[in-house]
């Protein structure tokens, strides 16, 4: 059986922390090894809780890394051979890592398996991403952090990308992986669970488009011979994403129009703030 290792970021994330722990633990597969990084949290529970944790899982201590440069210095760290990163407000279903390795090794093509999930906290339900394809990878990451890879893999591709402010580091490395000549695998399932918070990175950055425009065309200065080796492959999606775009300005047009003829426009105003809200 080949080693896992687990590597969970915490930033003065006390309150949630325990039950990510305890989801790692309740796993069905047993050779784990579970590495938390304390990436400098100043939350005075969230020290305290985990000073008690010390004993129970790997403890490392940083300062400031970020997301991406916490999981680095964990996985740099990490005697697996497979790497599973999971952040310290989520859950794994505990048969998510056997699945994941029973199919990792079905083939050696495959560099990254995960899975479908669902959200809890502030949102609850299915988390409506698209089944997985190359063709949506070119354009958009729909692959969440919370997957299994090779360490050789992240030590071939030089890990996480520190310099991706903004976040979207997952995004970045899973084209990375992708450049390797690696596959990505998506087992049919819900076996991860993602907490939504009131605020986040996440929110922060979508909303913020001129930040999201620099993120992406970063993500792909930092890939040009990958998108330059699927240019015909690329153009071909975009002119495609653009058509859908347009339609769907069109139909929201037409149903503004409508609006209009029946209702006045501070009647109008209210809905659309309504809407964006």
């Amino acid at each position: 059986m080949e080693r896992v290792s687990v590597i969970m970021p915490c930033y003065n994330d006390g309150q949630y922390i325990e039950e990510a722990i305890l989801s790692v633990k309740q796993q069905t597969y047993t050779d784990i090894e579970l590495i938390v990084v304390d990436d400098g949290s100043d939350d005075e529970e969230t020290i305290k809780i985990l000073d008690r944790l010390e004993d129970e899982v790997i403890l490392l201590r940083t300062k400031h890394l970020r997301p991406a440069g916490a999981r680095n210095y964990g996985i740099s760290h990490a005697s697996g051979k497979y790497i599973m990163p999971v952040d310290s407000d989520d859950r794994i279903d505990k048969t998510y890592i056997e699945k994941a390795v029973k199919i990792i090794q079905t083939d050696e093509k495959i560099g990254v398996v995960y899975c479908e999930a669902d959200l809890f906290g502030e949102k609850k339900g299915k988390w409506d991403l698209p089944k997985y394809s190359f063709d949506k990878m070119l354009l958009d990451n729909i692959v969440f952090v919370t997957a299994l890879f090779y360490k050789e893999d992240w030590e071939k591709v030089g890990g996480f990308n520190t310099h991706m402010l903004a976040g979207m580091e997952d995004y970045d490395f899973w084209l990375a992986i992708l450049a390797l000549g690696k596959e990505i695998y998506q087992i049919p399932e819900i076996l991860f669970h993602y907490r939504i918070k009131p605020v986040s990175r996440t929110t922060g950055f979508q909303a913020d488009y001129i930040q999201m425009q620099d993120t992406y065309r970063k993500i792909y200065d930092n890939h040009k011979e990958f998108y330059g080796r699927n240019a015909e492959r690329y153009a071909k999606i975009l002119r495609d994403a653009l058509i859908e775009q347009i339609a769907i300005r069109m139909k929201y047009e037409k149903i503004f129009e409508n609006i209009k003829k029946y209702y006045h426009w501070p009647v109008i105003g209210k809905i659309v703030k309504k809407i964006v809200n």
